[in-house]
């Protein structure tokens, strides 16, 4: 059936333009045209309210009171449902560092309950478990260990059609044999919870590495070694001109300078902004000063952040999409560019064809949202 949107704005691209219409049909845009020159079909209205595609969100550990490492199909249609309704259309289900049992196990749910969830999930991100124990932040430090060539084998044996993006330190994998499987496999090499050096990370990037996992939270900085400085994951990731980086747009992980800074010198081609929401995104006020403690790294909600129980650090965020738009516009990031980093650009990063723009040829799938940057149901 053909759909046509009308008395809309489209962001896309980079640009907002006021004066077309999009016409959908079985699920793809079949055309952009000048507005009520279409009319064969049924005709949505937007009331003048912003359409942009879908919005991405590559790395998210849960939401509505539930986590992917829960291993369950509950856990996997109550996370993404809350993030759906925030703006979320597509998501790739992050797996924290756990043993072999757990991640099979979260692996095996999402499998089963990707096709009854409202959000598209095209693959699983898997953070962990060869990650950099000083680096380790929220993650579960008795589960961090080298790359296990017969266990990540083994994985991709099983899994291999649902992995989609694998975060670790590249300091850990030993002559880069692990980047280049994950190259050769076609999986996205995320570099993260890594104390590395520039050698570390532009091996790895010669290797198919090409992303940064939430730049500036664990992840190292220019380090001195008898005098002389190495520059560390922060840096190297801002020489590497091709490299894409996350941002945890929360407005908490980074003050809005910082963001701003990073968007500044690595542009928003470059850019993909995430949530890292744990098990309490989409929550409320009302969570305030709760702690949960039924999980492998314990936290606590404070400031409208998860912090680990002693302050140390935070342990994630519980933030929705939404929120990323809206910290992106506050920090002086002009809209169209706001939404290319939870659009276009996370579906360059990984490889994600069809999704990320309004053109023709691409998926009709959309997120709507008021002037206040409010998701409006459609």
């Amino acid at each position: 059936m053909k759909t046509i949107y009308t008395n809309c704005r489209i962001v896309s691209g980079g640009k907002i333009i006021s004066d077309k219409d999009i016409v959908t049909e079985n699920g793809n845009i079949t055309e952009i045209v000048q507005t009520g020159s279409a009319s064969d079909g049924e005709i949505i209205s937007l009331c003048g309210n912003y359409i942009s595609p879908g919005f991405i969100d590559i790395h998210c550990h849960g939401g509505n009171g539930y986590e992917f490492v829960d291993g369950t199909e509950d856990a996997v249609i109550n996370a993404t449902e809350i993030h759906y309704k925030h703006g979320t259309r597509i998501m790739y289900p992050t797996i924290s560092a756990s043993d072999r049992i757990v991640t099979a196990r979260s692996l095996e749910a999402v499998e089963k309950a990707k096709d009854k969830c409202r959000v598209v999930i095209p693959g699983v991100h898997l953070e962990g478990p060869y990650l950099a124990a000083s680096m380790c932040g929220g993650q579960d430090l008795s589960t961090l260990r080298k790359p296990d060539k017969d266990e990540y084998n083994g994985f991709f044996n099983r899994f291999g059609k649902l992995i989609s993006r694998w975060t670790y330190a590249p300091e850990e994998d030993d002559d880069y044999i692990f980047t280049e499987f994950l190259s050769e496999k076609g999986i996205t090499a995320s570099a993260g919870h890594t104390a590395a050096h520039y050698e570390d990370i532009k091996g790895a990037f010669d290797k198919g590495c090409r992303l940064i996992t939430h730049l500036y939270s664990c992840t190292s900085t220019i380090t001195r070694h008898g005098g002389f400085r190495k520059l560390g994951v922060i840096e190297s990731a801002f020489l590497l001109k091709d490299m894409f980086v996350e941002a945890i747009a929360d407005g908490k992980h980074l003050p809005l300078e910082l963001l701003k800074m990073i968007v500044d010198i690595k542009g928003t081609d470059k850019v993909c902004l995430i949530t890292d929401s744990l098990r309490p995104g989409g929550y409320g006020k009302e969570y305030e000063g709760k702690v949960f403690d039924n999980c492998a790294v314990p936290f606590i909600i404070e400031d409208g952040v998860a912090k680990l129980p002693d302050r140390s650090a935070f342990a994630g965020s519980i933030a929705t999409i939404d929120i990323l738009l809206k910290t992106a516009v506050e920090a002086g990031i002009a809209l169209p560019e706001a939404v290319r980093m939870i659009t276009q650009t996370p579906a360059n990063a990984m490889g994600l064809s069809g999704y990320g723009k309004i053109e023709a040829g691409y998926k009709a799938l959309f997120t709507v949202f008021d002037e206040e940057l409010n998701i409006i149901d459609i």
